[in-house]
């Protein structure tokens, strides 16, 4: 009866194994796009607040103190604009480290909570590029879960054709001692009742 349990049991626990693997595939797919979103919302807020800054401290105070104090005003608005345009090139240059991998580590950190993973290997994530990296690990075991479920779907075609399930059940038969004893029972009465 192993032959026909056997590939069955495989055939489902591969199938789950498959599902787990697609929901959590799904779910690392779903925390990037979000993290690509999230940081540049982020840095397009970041750049529109510091750009707001620029235009306030243009205006106003470091103006009028330089002016009034060491140079002309037009010297000043040079100055804090130069200042002002360095940082936000800073900002946008370094996004990802400062503002993309930690979102990344925080919705991975979720999901792992979530515990979608099954029995997959789960890299630690803390950035763009390990999050690319736990994305190819998952496609790989993807595939070499469907592989498993189309050998476990054959091997089940293969042991479910009538040859093996005559084969399997009169191998069960002779080895079962309970069904050999009921056999040679049978066979004691019959030869009695033929001997008059």
């Amino acid at each position: 009866m192993d032959n026909f349990t056997k590939p069955i049991s495989e055939a489902g626990n591969e199938l789950k194994r498959y599902i787990n693997l697609k929901i959590a595939y799904a779910g690392l797919q779903l925390n990037r796009r979000l993290s690509d979103f999230a940081s540049q919302l982020v840095t397009m807020l970041v750049l529109a607040g510091i750009f707001a800054m620029i235009l306030l401290m243009l205006s106003f105070a470091f103006v009028f103190w330089y002016g009034s104090e060491i140079g002309t005003y037009y010297h000043g608005f040079l100055i804090i604009s130069l200042l002002y345009m360095i940082f936000g090139l800073i900002i946008y240059y370094f996004r990802e480290p400062l503002l993309m991998d930690p979102i990344i580590r925080k919705l991975h950190q979720k999901q792992q909570k979530m515990e979608l993973m099954g029995d997959s290997v789960l890299l630690p994530v803390r950035n763009k590029e390990d999050m690319d990296k736990q994305l190819d690990i998952m496609q790989l075991q993807l595939e070499q879960s469907e592989l498993l479920i189309q050998k476990h779907v054959q091997d089940l075609g293969t042991a479910l054709t009538p040859s093996n399930i005559l084969n399997s059940l009169f191998t069960y038969a002779l080895s079962s001692s309970s069904l050999m004893m009921n056999g040679a029972l049978l066979l004691l009465r019959l030869l009695k009742k033929r001997k008059p």
